[in-house]
């Protein structure tokens, strides 16, 4: 039993990429912006073990095929920032329309702060704007969206203040991508609408199951032992400090190329307007999401 559990999580899981769709209605945003969609990628780890790279290329051709207004990718491009060895995976994603916007993980911060800005050119040269705690303003459906981008907050890098800084007061929605979602630790409540973020892999080998952070997590045990800073939020949607949190299982693989019940995944999000169960508190995630598959 042992074995065939082993060769599902090193054969079969790791290329099952699910499409996960879900309608978002976050309090506040323009009726204007109804119907508009996000689509979420994030750990790639390509030219790390595994088939990341081909499961990359898979993600982003599903991706570009369906153009959805914007894409937002949360980092972690290349393995040990193994750059040089990459052409123009992430390309076709503004080829087809859609506004592209990323950050950077921490993986991407291997080798220091050079290899980090030449992945920052690399994905800008293939339309990606890569958000460096900053905010940028774009207009969708002739509506103004806010995204804003921090660096690594896994390696301590981000700066909330420096991203957050030129926004204006009462600017919705605010999209916040971050790496890491430990982002929320020090995240001023009603700061963002939706926050995404990856880093977790949603386990990657999961064994618990609960969302947030557990003893069956093995994160737990690692970021201890790094000095990191632990992410609560493993996986899926949660509420918290005034926003909706979506932690991804992100494409990739690192350190071991295995999963087991955290399959790889792509993210379409659907904005709506008004909630999607008023019947739900609303400190609670379902109140604001409805799935669509």
């Amino acid at each position: 039993m042992a074995l065939v559990g082993l060769g599902y999580a090193a054969l079969v899981e790791p290329r099952m990429l699910r499409v996960r769709r879900f309608a978002v209605g976050l309090p506040g945003v323009d009726p204007g912006l109804e119907g508009v969609r996000l689509a979420f990628l994030s750990d790639f780890h390509m030219y790390g073990r595994g088939r990341n790279r081909t499961m990359t290329r898979r993600a982003v051709k599903l991706v570009a095929a369906e153009r959805p207004e914007l894409v937002l990718l949360g980092g972690d491009f290349y393995d040990h920032a193994a750059w040089y060895r990459d052409g123009a995976v992430f390309a076709p994603l503004a080829a087809g329309g859609s506004q592209v916007f990323g950050v950077l993980g921490n993986h991407d911060f291997r080798g220091g702060r050079v290899n980090a800005r030449e992945i920052t050119g690399l994905l800008e040269r293939q339309g990606v704007r890569v958000l460096r705690n900053q905010s940028t303003t774009t207009s969708v459906l002739g509506r103004e969206v806010v995204i804003s981008g921090v660096d690594d907050p896994y390696l301590r890098r981000d700066d909330l203040a420096a991203a957050l800084d030129d926004v204006p007061a009462g600017q919705h929605p605010l999209v916040l991508l971050a790496h890491a979602p430990s982002i929320v630790n020090g995240l001023p409540v009603g700061a963002a609408d939706l926050v995404l973020s990856g880093h977790t892999h949603g386990g990657q080998i999961r064994l618990s199951p609960w969302r947030q952070l557990s003893p069956l997590d093995i994160s737990f045990y690692l970021d201890r032992l790094y000095h990191r800073p632990l992410s609560r939020l493993q996986r899926g949607f949660q509420w918290t400090r005034g926003c909706l949190v979506y932690v991804t299982t992100g494409v990739g693989m690192t350190r071991w190329p295995l999963r087991f019940l955290a399959p790889p995944e792509v993210v379409f999000l659907t904005l709506t307007t008004g909630p999607a169960d008023a019947a739900v508190g609303c400190d609670t995630a379902a109140r604001y999401v409805r799935s669509l598959n």
